[in-house]
């Protein structure tokens, strides 16, 4: 009898918790004229968008949906740029869908501070290598890693496929390190060459990449 009712709420609770997809992506935004909120998912999306030069944070609810982002993660009305504290210039943000739920949202808000931690700590440190040369330290600049991998032979077939679309190839930088393989494209000076880059790898579909402000 006990096991028959166990079943039965373990199938209640996974049948109401199945259907939500967790979004996640770190990315540029645009900005627009519409005063809408405008994303490539439905109608009442709800996300957690962060600012992640000043980690200003904000829960928004998308407007519409809208299928012509190019390479931008989502479309926001001026006055939530002005509230982010964003960028026009580089508007590097981190996209994450919610639930329609409070502490959904606070264990979701928890755990991203946390991943912050780990990412600034490891990630950033690798660009820098790739960086220390750059004679214009004012200006920011925009890295894409790929990465870090487990095996080098996975690296060595993405860094060939890179050369093969990317016209200059001093932008393909390796950071080859046991069983943490890494490829870098940039620096990219401004958005216009990001959205360069992203076509190209777009084509081919390598836009699995994490981008780096620095």
């Amino acid at each position: 009898m006990y096991k028959k009712v166990f079943l039965i709420i373990c199938f209640f609770f996974f049948s109401c918790t199945s259907n939500f997809k967790t979004v996640e992506k770190k990315g540029f935004a645009k900005i627009n004229d519409q005063n809408k909120i405008l994303s490539s998912y439905p109608k009442g999306t709800l996300f957690q968008i962060t600012n992640l030069k000043t980690k200003d944070t904000q829960v928004i609810i998308t407007d519409d949906s809208t299928n012509n982002l190019g390479s931008r993660v989502i479309s926001l009305p001026l006055y939530v740029y002005n509230d982010l504290n964003l960028n026009k210039d580089l508007p590097l943000i981190h996209l994450q869908s919610l639930r329609k739920n409070k502490i959904f949202i606070a264990k979701q808000v928890k755990t991203f501070d946390d991943e912050k931690k780990v990412n600034n700590k490891v990630k950033l440190e690798k660009i820098k290598i790739h960086n220390l040369n750059n004679k214009n330290n004012d200006k920011k600049q925009i890295y894409l890693n790929f990465g870090p991998f487990y095996y080098k032979n996975y690296a060595n077939q993405l860094h060939k496929a890179l050369i093969k679309r990317i016209d200059n190839k001093n932008m393909i930088f390796k950071d080859y390190r046991d069983k943490n393989y890494l490829i870098t494209v940039g620096p990219l000076n401004n958005l216009n060459e990001y959205d360069n880059i992203y076509l190209k790898l777009g084509k081919i579909g390598l836009i699995g990449f994490d981008i780096k402000v620095q």
